[in-house]
């Protein structure tokens, strides 16, 4: 009976550990499914916050819903994280994929909050803080002048300047920061009329067949891809608009860089385009061949060419930062996009793109750039790559036209003859800044610091 009896009390034990594994089972597999929900959820919100922020309909669009959305997202993230810091049931995978989501829907609050007109400090600082950031770009360069508010600005100093030259008060003292040699240069009207509508044909349109062809995406981005040649060769003269915008190009960089005495001292040439919507941005980078893939080696020069409206998308950011320096950048400049604007600096330099602020409705920000090298390597490749040889150099016979691609022959086609148009190129100055980077309370990086590059918030 003893017998019988303790194996019947092993029996209801064994049975109640089996309930007890099953129940804890069900409990973790629950678990799991809760975990995957939320995050398809806080997914679902970013998403949807992403595409009204890329293609808003109205101001409210960018201004209050996508912020509702961006909230929402990290608020689900945030109460799951608490729900499961007692339980083990997520896996490495899911946490990395959580972590990730977290981090991209906090940074674009961030960027938001820096950006909107009603901007709060504190919120901008606790939401850097929960971002481990430690220094930021400064709000000068992230919430960046309006083309309205850049007329008011230059209707005020204009009005201060009159009332200093009436009163005689002049000052000739240079201070040590306007003595900074700006290491870009900016010129309106760069190109005669002709040669604009060609390189816009060729490159503004949504359904361009460049942008089909190289299967161009912002989000997720495209592989850099471009295209290099010989200057030396009869080449640039066969390129019809594109070949007179690189000639310019290189006629306004002459004899205003160190490293480039005169026209000669280009030996090649490297373009690539962009097509970006307003509120996107590109990271402060060094450009360099093949994205610095074995060495690193950079440009004489590099360019840009605005092909799109005033005020579509942000302003280009050139800083005095090079390769190398232990503390980041005390001077820096912006150029703001204007059609016809070309942007020429030194190719060494740490610069990129600002994020576009404010509704400006579906338009996009198109670039055309162009690098001039003392040597470049060009390598060859079917699929698009870094420094590929132009298509007309691919062909097998050189009186081939048709092998060549559409983009290509609209990009080197001539303008209409009876433009008369001459080129008539006009100097004008990027806004200086007077603080490129700041803590993450906005008073300004200190010289000698040099924070890890994750840890410098860029609003991307």
């Amino acid at each position: 009976m003893k017998n019988r009896s303790r194996a019947k009390k092993r029996g209801r034990n064994a049975s109640i550990n089996v309930e007890a594994n099953s129940n804890k089972k069900n409990r973790q597999v629950e678990g799991k499914d809760q975990d995957k929900n939320s995050i398809t959820q806080a997914k679902k919100l970013y998403e949807a916050a992403k595409q009204k922020w890329l293609y808003p309909q109205n101001e409210s669009d960018y201004e209050v819903q996508v912020k509702k959305l961006l909230r929402k997202s990290i608020r689900i993230l945030e109460n799951d994280n608490q729900s499961q810091s007692q339980s083990q049931s997520q896996n490495q995978e899911e946490q990395e994929a959580k972590f990730s989501l977290h981090t991209q829907a906090n940074d674009a609050l961030t960027l938001l909050c820096i950006q909107i007109s009603n901007s709060n400090p504190k919120e901008v600082n606790n939401l850097l803080r929960d971002g481990g950031y430690v220094a930021r770009l400064s709000k000068d360069v992230l919430r960046y002048k309006l083309p309205s508010e850049i007329t008011r600005t230059r209707t005020a100093a204009a009005a201060a300047a009159t009332v200093t030259e009436q009163d005689g008060n002049h000052n000739n003292n240079n201070t040590s920061a306007s003595s900074v040699a700006c290491p870009c240069h900016v010129y309106d009207d760069a190109l005669p009329t002709k040669d604009l509508n060609v390189l816009m044909k060729a490159l503004c349109p949504e359904d361009s067949s460049y942008w089909k062809d190289h299967a161009y995406s912002v989000y997720p981005p495209t592989p850099y891809f471009s295209y290099a040649f010989d200057l030396r060769d009869e080449t640039l003269n066969q390129l019809g608009a594109l070949g007179e915008h690189v000639k310019n190009v290189r006629r306004l960089s002459s004899g205003i860089f160190d490293e480039f005495t005169d026209e000669a001292t280009a030996q090649y040439a490297e373009i690539w385009a962009h097509h970006r919507p307003h509120c996107s941005g590109h990271q402060l980078h060094f450009d360099s061949d093949n994205e610095g893939r074995g060495e690193v080696k950079h440009p004489l020069v590099s360019s840009i060419i605005y092909l799109s409206d005033e005020g579509c998308g942000g302003p280009s950011l050139m800083t005095d930062q090079r390769l190398g320096d232990n503390e980041l950048a005390q001077n820096g400049w912006l150029a703001y996009p204007k059609k016809n604007r070309l942007v020429v600096f030194d190719g060494s330099v740490l610069h990129g793109v600002i994020p576009g602020r404010g509704f400006v409705g579906h338009r996009k920000r198109v670039t055309l750039m162009v690098a001039l090298w003392k040597d470049i390597r060009i390598r060859k490749g079917k699929e698009p790559g870094a420094a590929r040889p132009l298509p007309m150099l691919m062909r097998k016979r050189k009186d081939d036209a048709t092998s060549m691609p559409e983009w290509f022959q609209y990009l080197t086609s001539k303008g209409d003859d009876k433009d008369v148009s001459k080129n008539t190129a006009k100097k004008v100055e990027p806004e200086r800044l007077g603080c490129v980077f700041s803590t993450r309370k906005g008073k300004p990086i200190r010289e000698g610091q040099m924070p890890h590059y994750d840890t410098v918030f860029q609003g991307f």
